[in-house]
């Protein structure tokens, strides 16, 4: 694995019609972006839906989605993509988390041997590259939480690579895309939803510190 020569300070990407961001390094972007998911949600509402059922279900929409950004905070994040608009009636249920890492000293003996660190339990992998900067992309079939009542099996794909430096690589740039698929998931919708994240990673450009 090649060392980056460049120093990038961010990313950017174009996403499909649809899907908004919300930003987790500033708590008030963070809330800004929420309440604007929320308001956008409501539109669809049936119009004769009474106030009670609309104040509900903004608060329970509320609720998740800032359950989402405690997990991916957890998980490094520094950006979450997710569906607010449906198509032909219908959410897609996937989301992708942008994270970056910093494996520490202990996990940094090479670059190769860092990704394989990151990579271990993400499933088979191929090499690929995003903005000129090689890394890999892993894709793993997780189950449902059995201890979970609401927890159902999905698919995951994960991009990982360096973020380029001048120097040593510290951080690594990780893009996790996750669909649900429930037992009745049809296989070509979830090729679909796979191909739609392969097709937005090919936007992946690096910014400039």
């Amino acid at each position: 694995m090649h060392t980056p020569k460049m120093a990038v300070g961010g990313y950017t990407i174009l996403m499909p019609p649809g899907w908004d961001r919300i930003p987790l390094r500033s708590k008030a972007e963070t809330q800004d972006a929420i309440k604007g998911i929320v308001d956008q949600a409501v539109k669809y509402l049936d119009p004769a839906t009474p106030r009670d059922k609309v104040t509900q279900a903004r608060l329970e929409l509320h609720n998740r989605l800032n359950r989402a950004v405690a997990d991916a905070k957890r998980r490094n994040g520094i950006d979450i993509y997710l569906p607010v608009e449906p198509i032909h009636g219908f959410v897609a249920p996937a989301s992708f988390l942008v994270s970056k890492v910093n494996p520490g000293p202990a996990a940094q003996i090479s670059p190769n041997e860092t990704m394989s660190h990151l990579t271990k339990d993400f499933g088979p992998s191929e090499e690929i590259t995003l903005d000129e900067v090689p890394g890999v992309r892993c894709q793993r079939s997780l189950p449902g939480n059995p201890k979970d009542d609401d927890s159902v099996p999905s698919r995951q794909v994960n991009y990982v690579v360096p973020v380029p430096d001048p120097g040593d690589v510290s951080e690594w740039l990780i893009v996790s895309f996750t669909a649900l698929t429930p037992d009745e998931t049809p296989q070509e919708f979830l090729e679909l939803l796979t191909e739609l994240f392969d097709a937005v990673m090919t936007t992946f450009r690096w910014s400039a510190a």
